[in-house]
């Protein structure tokens, strides 16, 4: 998929994952600063993001794994990255076989409303759909606001929350829902 400023939507390769791990630090550090704990940042440092998308990298070579880990770029430069997948059990929820679920969708902080994420949202839902999914469901944080938002104008709506704790300090996250659109819908 080629964007109206020249950047592309593609399957990410381990040649990205630099650049993905840096990314969302830069974009967890704009977004989470006084949300989470300093001792959340520390944990999670780029070298360990690095690894984490660098694994996610090697997991889609197998398709069994049903993995997808997205970016945005524009020549080399990687304006943005979502990673999609079954839906992982959180929360209570029990998935069903179709349920997937959205890992993570971020960008340059720059460059948000800027088409990027909605293209990245597009991607993976008809590669979702492709891969026998029916549902989508993801975790945002409460307050995140702009990302509710985002997800509501995307069709997803609150289905749940769940509480849980970060070195010492209680958050709560909210699960939105939505049914994966077919080929001819419009998200």
């Amino acid at each position: 998929m080629i964007g109206q400023a020249g950047w592309r939507v593609r399957p990410a390769t381990a040649a990205d994952v630099a650049q993905i791990a840096q990314l969302h630090w830069d974009s967890w550090v704009a977004t989470y600063t006084g949300v989470f704990p300093q001792a959340a940042f520390d944990e999670y440092p780029v070298q360990a993001r690095e690894r984490t998308w660098g694994d996610m990298v090697q997991a889609m070579a197998q398709p069994q794994n049903r993995q997808q880990l997205l970016v945005a770029t524009r020549d080399d430069a990687v304006l943005g990255f979502a990673a999609f997948g079954p839906f992982r059990p959180a929360g209570g929820i029990e998935p069903a076989p179709a349920d997937s679920e959205l890992w993570a969708l971020y960008l340059q902080p720059a460059l948000q409303r800027s088409g990027i994420g909605r293209a990245l949202w597009r991607e993976g839902c008809r590669w979702l759909r492709l891969n026998g999914f029916d549902n989508l469901r993801l975790w945002v944080i409460e307050g995140n606001e702009r990302a509710m938002a985002f997800y509501r104008a995307m069709g997803a709506q609150p289905a749940s929350t769940n509480e849980f704790e970060t070195h010492g300090k209680r958050l709560a996250e909210v699960c939105f829902r939505m049914a994966l659109p077919h080929e001819t819908e419009e998200t």
